[in-house]
């Protein structure tokens, strides 16, 4: 197996233009143990490690290898692992806030707390798998925040409804989904049916690296299983007291797929704080932003405005609250973000931001 089979591409091969001559080496990681990390080069796995001037040269944890990174190694003479001098630049990345370590902590419905550093997930992915189980763990919310840090990553959003056997009414469903994932594509599957997982093999071309995302349970591992028909990754039964599928994988894992595609198998995420810009909330959330281009006024703060067109769609039921809300929030956990990042002495201090003012229409329309 060539490294084009591993998704590598020209712009792998010019980032990695100032190695090529000094007896340097690339490798795609495939799995991370602690500091031991697996990666496939040359047709075998081997396992390595980080070199002491990298380490010393890594300022933020997001400068360490993930699963889906290229890197540049060397062998050491005796050892049995080979040394990682370099990560090439990411084409591509799924990203999030550092997770809370500390407990979860709300502030005004807004998560908060936890490290302010960026942490990445897996590297150079080219289609997300947003995978939601028709069962409890059906949320609307969710798809959004997992759609705005897809767009954020530069990668391609598809959302898989899994467990479709167990839905009754799967059409109201869908519908609610394409509600809030607008233009992007959504597939039902079912561990017992087979024609509808190979659906999802038609995006396993061309070399391509797709990662699926999910919650703990929703049957992530099930389908890779099923499109690799052997058991690469251990699985459960529903568990009886929540309805829902209990976690199994631990850690995230890179395997090539014999119809030419490369797929990222990862844990279930229990914290999704954004690390994004504001144009992946916008992008989220496109709907609302044209509407608000219909507002009466160019400056309009969507409050007390006369011929304001978000008030207008709230009233009229084109614009669910529930969504402007899950807007709303977004925004407001960027914002946070924001003054943290700044070195803000209280996260949770009062602040000020024209588009919060959007959320007297919320209390509003609550009275």
């Amino acid at each position: 197996m060539n490294v084009y089979s591993l998704g590598w591409n020209d712009y792998f091969a010019k980032t990695f233009e100032p190695y090529k001559d000094q007896g340097f080496k690339a490798a795609r990681v495939t799995a991370q143990f602690n500091h031991t990390y697996v990666l496939y080069q040359s047709g075998e796995y081997i396992t390595a490690e980080v070199s002491g001037r990298f380490q010393y040269q890594a300022n933020f944890r997001k400068d360490y290898p993930v699963v889906g990174d290229w890197v540049v190694i060397k062998g050491s003479e005796g050892s049995e692992q080979v040394i990682i001098h370099a990560v090439l630049t990411r084409q591509t990345y799924l990203a999030r806030k550092m997770k809370i370590t500390g407990g979860r902590r709300l502030m005004d419905g807004v998560i908060g707390g936890g490290s302010t550093e960026e942490q990445v997930l897996a590297a150079n992915i080219d289609i997300v798998f947003i995978v939601v189980a028709l069962d409890n763990d059906f949320n609307l919310q969710r798809i959004e925040r997992y759609l705005t840090i897809t767009y954020n990553s530069g990668a391609t959003p598809i959302i898989i409804l899994n467990k479709a056997d167990l839905c009754p009414n799967l059409n109201d469903y869908i519908a609610q989904v394409e509600s809030v994932a607008i233009g992007v594509p959504i597939h039902t599957t079912s561990i017992f049916d087979s024609s509808a997982i190979d659906i999802i093999k038609q995006y396993l071309t061309n070399n391509r690296t797709v990662i699926f995302v999910g919650s703990s349970g929703v049957g992530k591992s099930s389908i890779i299983n099923i499109l690799f028909a052997e058991e690469l990754q251990i699985t459960k039964n529903i568990s009886k007291s929540t309805g829902k599928g209990r976690h199994t994988t631990t850690n995230r894992q890179l395997f090539v797929h014999p119809a030419g595609g490369i797929i990222i198998d990862t844990p279930g995420i229990r914290e999704l704080q954004l690390w994004c810009d504001e144009d992946a909330v916008e992008e989220t959330f496109e709907d609302i932003k044209d509407l608000a281009l219909n507002c009466k006024f160019n400056d309009c703060q969507h409050d007390t405005e006369p011929g304001c067109a978000i008030k207008q769609a709230i009233e009229d039921g084109v614009l669910t609250r529930e969504r402007f809300e899950s807007y709303l929030k977004q925004l407001k956990e960027l914002e946070r973000l924001k003054l943290r990042q700044r070195g803000a002495s209280k996260v949770g201090k009062p602040y000020r931001m024209d588009k919060l003012k959007m959320e007297k229409i919320i209390l509003n329309s609550r009275k």
